[in-house]
């Protein structure tokens, strides 16, 4: 049985059997073809990636296409291990990585096939990145982060990208142009398709992706979307699972990547410079367990927050956030959200805490308690968990919280990074969604000032107020300070 009878015996849900019916049958342009699916968490939209891809070796031998991607490194990670085990389910495809001691097994990976295998019409001059078929079939990884012009030079019969919403939208002009080889030499339409597939954005970043929502509606023999949410695929999934989302994912990340709906950028932004790619790239390893971990904490009544960091040289590495929106057991709000932070780190090797942040969390206010006659500030509170815990605490709060144009403009210059010798921020995508999405809604007013009134909004979720975003301006101060002495500024330093 082969790939094209295989696929009607495959379970899918309704959104993949459209996808994959739409790009057999309806898709007839003579030109190039553009399908793509937008999909959250456990929607399926990985699985039908690997589908497709069974049913395109089957439809166009000796074809080679390119495998669209950030970093190569980074592909071979993330994309194969769900393509593997799709092929490989003996319900499925039952489709084997080829074992060079017994000659069996249907695919290659990362080297020349052996010559049992048939050749592409173009043969690649590297097999290093390549998955072949012993039907000449080929997908060859391409990355584009680096040096994406390299790739303008190519002749591809197809073009498939996993993760859209990382890939800029100037480097579709390169990838599309590419789409162009074996003119006449097949008669499907999977020929000459470029096929994205995408968890869904929380901002501008990857919003070309919408571009072709918006095409399909006029070209539908030409262009095809479709959102997959989580729901569309609960048939095949644990009877818990989106209950359980519900209760691990913070509220952002369950309205987008649950429910799948978009969120916009303030056209009129605090942080303009603030750049997806630039400042949140996938491929970095940003939690590093033999480091000391440093914390800057926004204190607020009703949503206290802080962001974790893990320099590495002049790169700030945001690791992950934390917030917390009512005490328990008898706590402060400093205490709730120190004792959350000890409990998601609890297994972290190297006890070592650096704490800083807004200096308003030195005084002793509303949110404080007494002990032996003396009134503790926040970051006492807080940083008495971190010693109570056994973690080695060095207490940095600022003493000056910078405001208004002084504060938007340092904050401008280093997002910019115009300048070699000074410090780069880097926000890890998974673990600070939430940091990500406080930056990008973060209004600016005339005065160049942070406009907080989200702060205040019963309408707007505090994770996506202005909040965490007041922790990273605290920490890019801190390390300012710390670091270069730019600033007129002290700093109360204790060791606990």
């Amino acid at each position: 049985m082969n790939s094209l009878e295989q696929i009607q015996n495959i379970q899918v849900n309704d959104k993949q059997a459209d996808f994959l019916e739409t790009v057999m049958f309806n898709l007839s342009s003579d030109g190039v073809k553009v399908a793509g699916i937008v999909g959250g968490i456990g929607s399926g939209k990985s699985v039908t990636l690997a589908d497709l891809l069974m049913v395109m070796k089957e439809e166009l031998p000796r074809a080679k296409g390119q495998f669209a991607c950030i970093t190569i490194t980074q592909a071979k990670r993330s994309l194969m291990p769900g393509l593997k085990a799709t092929w490989g389910d003996e319900n499925r495809w039952n489709c084997k990585a080829y074992n060079w001691e017994t000659g069996h097994g249907e695919y290659v990976l990362w080297r020349e096939p052996p010559k049992s295998f048939d050749r592409p019409y173009q043969e690649p001059d590297d097999w290093s990145n390549c998955i072949s078929f012993p039907n000449g079939f080929v997908v060859e990884l391409c990355a584009y982060k680096l040096t994406p012009d390299i790739h303008r030079g190519r002749n591809d019969d197809f073009v498939l990208l996993d993760e859209g919403l990382l890939f800029k939208r100037e480097w579709l002009k390169i990838l599309q142009g590419r789409i162009r080889a074996n003119k006449g030499k097949y008669h499907s339409n999977l020929h000459w398709g470029f096929y994205f597939f995408s968890s869904p954005p929380y901002g501008t970043s990857g919003d070309w992706m919408f571009d072709y929502e918006e095409l399909a509606k006029k070209f539908p023999e030409k262009y095809y979307f479709c959102h997959i949410k989580t729901k569309d695929n609960q048939a095949f999934l644990p009877p818990d699972f989106i209950d359980n989302l519900k209760e691990t994912l913070t509220d952002i990340e369950f309205d987008v990547e649950v429910e799948g709906n978009r969120l916009g950028k303030t056209p009129k932004t605090f942080y303009p410079a603030f750049n997806l790619h630039t400042h949140c790239p996938e491929e970095l390893e940003y939690y590093q367990a033999n480091k000391p971990l440093e914390l800057s904490v926004d204190f607020n009544a009703h949503f206290t927050s802080c962001t974790i960091w893990q320099p590495e040289g002049w790169e700030l590495r945001e690791i992950a956030d934390a917030f917390v929106k009512t005490p328990k057991n008898n706590m402060t709000m400093a205490e709730t959200l120190a004792n959350k932070v000890v409990e998601i780190y609890e297994k972290h090797p190297k006890k070592v805490v650096y704490i800083t942040g807004d200096r308003n969390g030195g005084s002793k206010s509303a949110g404080t308690k007494m002990r032996d006659g003396k009134w503790l500030t926040l970051f006492e509170l807080f940083s008495e968990v971190f010693s109570d815990a056994g973690w080695e605490v060095y207490l940095h709060p600022l003493t000056f919280n910078l405001e208004g144009k002084e504060k938007h403009f340092l904050i401008h210059e280093i997002l910019s990074e115009k300048k070699p010798d000074e410090y780069k921020v880097r926000i890890n995508p998974r673990g600070a969604k939430s940091t990500i999405r406080s930056i990008e809604m973060t209004p600016i007013n005339e005065d160049y000032s942070k406009n907080k009134d989200s702060e205040t909004k019963t309408s707007v979720p505090q994770e996506q107020a202005t909040h965490l975003s007041d922790t990273v301006d605290y920490y890019i101060t801190y390390k300012r300070n710390q670091g270069m002495g730019h600033l007129p500024m002290g700093f109360e330093i204790d060791f606990m």
